[in-house]
């Protein structure tokens, strides 16, 4: 059955403010909130439900028990939570993504397709992140302080390594043109536009911010991908001074055997 983008965004806000009223009328949950796109306000219709509850130390043992750190169910405890909001098409549960004592639980729920990330955490455990969404606060969570810009040797070597990287995988990628491999191509185009604005961001001293979508635009033949790494170099290239300032050492730039390797041809 065909829906429109505005008819699932709106089945989403209103099981979320579902989710939210008897949640929060649950006496084994003490605090919610949301993280994510809809946490930050900048979610779209298409932005899935991002849910950090608070379990308290008198229920946590059972709601927050991990069965396994990997799985494709849940326990039935977290089953029976979940399922109050519909029929449960896909569970997959990933504790690395758990926080400390706690579990992460993916849910996708039939029919609607509605997608919610569901964290659970001991209320001795728990802090609410500094950019979130209330929901609900029974005793007052302790907010968690806006991160800090990385430590600045750190961010040196960083900048250091990711100069290095870039330029290795530079040549790797203009390998891989040349082999007609525009997949492996595509991806890593990415990944070097993404290696420019992690440098950027470095040497402006910045904290890391949550991007959404993709850096670059899908090239999907030779010549466009063989273009998109001029263009990356040549910003690359632009940063040399300021690198070399803040990292208080002359970068290596291969740029005569960068352009060696793009003159190369299949002729």
């Amino acid at each position: 059955m065909k829906r429109s983008l505005k008819s699932y965004r709106e089945h989403r806000d209103s099981l979320l403010t579902r989710i939210s009223e008897i949640l929060s009328k649950d006496e084994r949950l003490i605090a919610g909130w949301l993280t994510g796109s809809i946490g930050r306000n900048e979610e779209d219709s298409l932005s899935d439900i991002d849910l950090s509850l608070v379990v308290s130390d008198e229920f946590s043992t059972s709601l927050c028990a991990r069965l396994e750190q990997v799985s494709a169910q849940t326990s039935p405890d977290r089953y029976l939570l979940f399922s109050q909001f519909g029929n449960l098409a896909l569970v997959h549960e990933n504790n690395n993504n758990a926080p400390e004592g706690g579990t992460f639980t993916f849910v996708l729920y039939a029919e609607s397709a509605v997608m919610i990330d569901w964290v659970l955490v001991p209320q001795a455990k728990a802090a609410r992140p500094f950019q979130s969404r209330l929901l609900f606060d029974k005793v007052g969570i302790p907010i968690s302080p806006p991160a800090e810009p990385e430590n600045l040797e750190q961010s040196k070597k960083s900048v250091a390594e990711m100069w290095a990287f870039f330029w290795m995988m530079t040549a790797v990628t203009i390998k891989y043109i040349h082999r007609d491999d525009g997949v492996f191509a595509a991806e890593w185009i990415e990944h070097l536009q993404g290696l420019i604005y992690e440098v950027e961001r470095r040497l402006k001293r910045e904290s890391w911010k949550y991007t959404r979508g993709s850096f670059s635009k899908l090239k999907s033949t030779r010549e466009k991908q063989l273009e998109s790494i001029h263009e990356l170099c040549k910003r690359m290239q632009a940063l040399k001074p300021k690198v070399a300032e803040f990292t208080e050492s002359e970068p290596l730039i291969p740029l005569a055997e960068i352009e060696s390797l793009l003159s190369l041809s299949n002729k």
